[in-house]
């Protein structure tokens, strides 16, 4: 899997990334508060025991490293290349 990230560039720019450990990417259908529906991205980093002690995902959900698998969702606007 490689991940691409909007940059904060007069045009459009990317930033893009793979993790040689094992991923997931799962498309969600989310429902807002306004009861319309929009389909979502989710990507789960199923092993991150490699990953940073300082990684922001670890001090927002209180996790150590390689413990638990962490997910998160993507924005419209950036991308997800997966093998076919």
């Amino acid at each position: 899997m490689v991940a691409c990230h909007t940059m904060p560039y007069a045009y459009t720019v990317f930033y893009c990334h793979s993790q040689q450990t094992e991923n997931k990417v799962f498309v969600d259908s989310l429902r807002g508060e306004n009861r319309g529906r929009v389909e979502a991205v989710a990507v789960c980093h199923m092993d991150t025991s490699q990953w940073s002690h300082y990684h922001a995902s670890f001090r927002v959900l209180g996790i150590k490293p390689g413990t638990i698998p962490v997910c998160h969702f993507f924005k419209g606007d950036n991308l997800i290349y997966v093998p076919w």
